[in-house]
């Protein structure tokens, strides 16, 4: 691992926003890649039809600051009624065939809470009327208000999957609707949702984990989560074999890997995962995984982090 990056830190307060691996989506030549974006539309009942049937997914990580309050889910479903038009969906399709809502999670999850009763229109203005009604109860106002909002046309613009990755980082970023660029593993946090992100999300709270790092990365933009890969990474595979120069495309050949393992071996993950963060700590204590100073114990670096970690895991 002598090719990483020495002064790589991982810190407590803020992003490392020039971290390898967090950015750097170019150079790439638009003119040499396959990027297939497709247009297809669907009504609000096909949408609607997708998601309960699991083939349309809904990532509360990718977005979990933006939470609509009940007057703008309200005003939605009013610009349905009115035939308003509406801004596209991004969804990036896997290989399995499974949709993943890139942009556009607030509206989805609107229409699906609405027509399944679980709030009722307020502070409309245009159809004030129909304060205080749940879907179910439209049908008692003449307009035939369900049907406006189920026929409504909703265009969805799919990223296929033979689309490469470092250009649907650039995608991911372009459409983003929340102000803040995405880093890397928020991006990739989406695109392989799966066992992957369950795992990642699950090792990365645990209290041995927090213990083992005194809480020394921040979960501030996955920034623990992609500490949690890069182990998984040196478990999963060989890194003088397997590991060609990008730790990007390292990790993201993990995620891969795992969202195709079998739970026993996850559980072995798990297992040796906890192990190796319990060993670290009793043997460096608070010292674990960094680089003191004169005057401080330092921060966590993250090849430190790697190198420690993957030699107590084969002790």
């Amino acid at each position: 691992m002598s090719d990483m990056k020495n002064n790589e830190i991982i810190e407590v307060d803020a992003d490392t926003a020039d971290e390898e691996g967090s950015g750097g989506l170019y150079p790439y030549d638009p003119t040499k890649e396959d990027i297939d974006i497709r247009q297809e539309p669907h009504t609000v009942f096909e949408l609607i039809r997708k998601y309960d049937q699991g083939r349309l997914i809904i990532n509360p990580d990718f977005q979990r600051n933006l939470v609509w309050k009940l007057d703008q889910k309200s005003r939605f479903i009013e610009s349905i009624i009115l035939n308003f038009p509406l801004p596209p969906f991004y969804v990036n399709q896997t290989r399995e065939g499974k949709y993943i809502i890139v942009d556009g999670l607030q509206r989805t999850s609107t229409l699906h809470e609405f027509v399944n009763d679980e709030f009722k229109l307020t502070g409309l203005e245009a159809l004030a009327k129909l304060n205080g009604y749940y879907f179910s109860e439209l049908i008692k106002q003449a307009g035939d208000y369900q049907t406006r909002i189920e026929d409504k046309k909703l265009l969805l613009y799919l990223i296929r999957p033979s689309v490469p990755l470092k250009v649907v980082y650039d995608i991911f970023n372009r459409i983003n609707t929340s102000g803040t660029m995405l880093n890397r593993q928020e991006v990739r946090n989406c695109i392989f949702i799966g066992k992957a992100t369950q795992l990642l999300k699950e090792l990365s709270e645990e209290d041995y984990f927090k213990k083992a790092i005194d809480n020394g990365i921040s979960p501030k933009r996955m920034k623990d989560r992609e500490a949690v890969l890069r182990y998984l990474a040196f478990q999963i595979f060989d890194y003088e074999t397997d590991y060609h120069g990008d730790m990007s495309d390292f990790v993201e050949e993990t995620m891969r890997t795992i969202n195709l393992m079998a739970d026993e071996k996850i559980a072995t993950l798990k297992s040796d995962f906890e192990r190796v963060m319990t060993l670290t700590f009793d043997f460096f204590g608070k010292r674990n995984f960094r680089l003191p100073t004169d005057q401080t114990r330092g921060r966590i670096n993250l090849a430190v982090f790697e190198s420690v970690s993957y030699f107590f895991s084969i002790k």
